[in-house]
């Protein structure tokens, strides 16, 4: 491998979005045009595919594409770059179409659920994205425009946030949203790593909740709780409000999703992932503090599934994306060097740590019953065969640290857990 790809691999990006505000009317509807003219372009990328796939049998690469759209009315209305950087966007739906046929003829993925990609809706939009930076000592930002479009509409100007004007912007992308009634903007930023050296015989469990957001033990028998409920708290009301319009929904016979729920929605997504990453920001916070080089986080792709099924975990949940949190802490983790692992966690919270019980695989196809030496006695407490009461969900971290298997804890079974101190989470 040549060391520049190398070199680009080992680089680590961020994202900030943003709201696009302040855009005049005149702004605001060539905008809203250009995205309109990147949706024909894609299609007109899409079809050309599609098209050689039907005839020929195999894949049109972008190489060849661009030189087929590059006469395009369409094309010929947008700048170059941001009109190359939409058939690369089309390039890479039938790529992964492709990719996916593979699996399918050596029998790795299902057929029935393969799709050959799509045209955009007629009256939909498309984002813009933009490759070539270049930001005025003012902090603002010329969108890229052919003289032909901007000679009819004007230029586009927006204002870069103050906190990213010293990083590395490595692409710009213009989001329409709600059929493009507004505009969010997310930036793509080179990050610097984490330039001190943590110890990685220091081990960090994690076992991800809802009340306790994450449960965190380390192999010095350390606790501490990230507390979630008022994300708990907020994503319900959320539910209880989209079931609310949903009924009213009903009587007037609206099928479609309205304006007023697209909005709670927009706002509850933006909230959370405020929450997870200010979460974040205190697990790593604690890791740099205490000199932590490995992070352990529990998974189990069974759990959702099952318990989304009653109605009852659904008002808990409430499709609260976990994925998105360990996401966010694993590529933290990357930045601080922190070496993060996924440990499968079936039985953990049903385990007994403290008298060393049995911690088995989970099978789906072939599920057992087991018989375990403690019992949890209520929503937070888990009693263990030793007669010590522990906190349940540090009881299932610790499992976790034990079931991966990376470090040494058995003098955590004949030591006093402490009691977790709760963290609270500004909103």
């Amino acid at each position: 491998m040549k060391k520049g790809k190398q070199a680009v691999r080992d680089k680590i990006y961020g994202t900030q979005t943003q709201q696009l505000k302040n855009l005049t009317s005149k702004e605001y509807e060539a905008l809203k045009t250009l995205c309109f003219i990147a949706k024909n372009l894609y299609n007109v990328g899409c079809y050309n595919v599609r098209q050689h796939y039907f005839i020929e049998g195999e894949y049109l690469s972008y190489q060849a594409n661009y030189p087929l759209c590059k006469e395009n009315y369409n094309y010929k209305l947008l700048n170059s770059n941001v009109a190359q950087q939409i058939l690369k966007e089309a390039d890479k739906s039938f790529k992964a179409f492709f990719g996916l046929m593979n699996l399918v003829k050596k029998g790795k993925y299902d057929f029935r659920s393969l799709k050959l990609p799509n045209y955009l809706p007629k009256n939909s939009y498309f984002s813009i994205v933009i490759g070539q930076i270049r930001i005025k000592k003012d902090g603002t930002l010329d969108i890229p425009l052919s003289p032909t479009f901007k000679q009819t509409y004007g230029k586009i100007t927006i204002k870069v946030p103050k906190n990213i004007l010293d990083k590395k912007i490595k692409s710009i992308r213009i989001i329409p949203k709600n059929n493009a009634r507004f505009f969010v903007v997310h930036y793509t930023y080179e990050i610097e790593k984490y330039e001190g050296k943590l110890n990685k015989n220091n081990v960090l469990a994690i076992d991800l909740g809802v009340n306790n957001l994450c449960s965190c033990v380390t192999n010095s028998g350390d606790t501490f709780l990230v507390d979630g409920k008022k994300l708990k708290s907020y994503n319900r009301w959320v539910i209880k409000q989209h079931t609310k319009i949903n009924r009213i929904k009903e009587k007037q016979n609206i099928k479609t999703t309205t304006k007023q729920q697209k909005k709670i929605l927009d706002k509850r997504n933006r909230q959370i992932n405020d929450y997870y990453n200010k979460a974040v920001k205190i697990l790593m916070d604690y890791c740099t503090l205490n000199d932590i080089g490995k992070v352990v986080v529990g998974f189990n792709k069974t759990i959702r599934k099952n318990n989304l099924q009653e109605k009852k975990y659904y008002d808990k949940f409430g499709n609260l994306p976990m994925r998105n949190l360990k996401n966010k802490l694993e590529h933290k983790c990357k930045i601080y060097d922190i070496d993060f692992i996924k440990q499968e966690e079936s039985y953990t919270s049903k385990s007994d740590f403290l008298a060393d019980d049995i911690l088995p695989n989970i099978n789906v196809e072939n599920l057992k019953n087991y018989e375990f030496k403690g019992e949890r006695i209520s929503r937070g407490q888990y009693k263990s065969s030793t007669n010590v009461i522990l906190n349940a969900d540090i009881n299932a971290a610790l499992n976790i640290l034990k079931k991966a298997n990376i470090t040494d804890i058995n003098h955590l079974m004949t030591s006093q857990i402490k009691q977790p101190k709760r963290i609270k989470v500004s909103w």
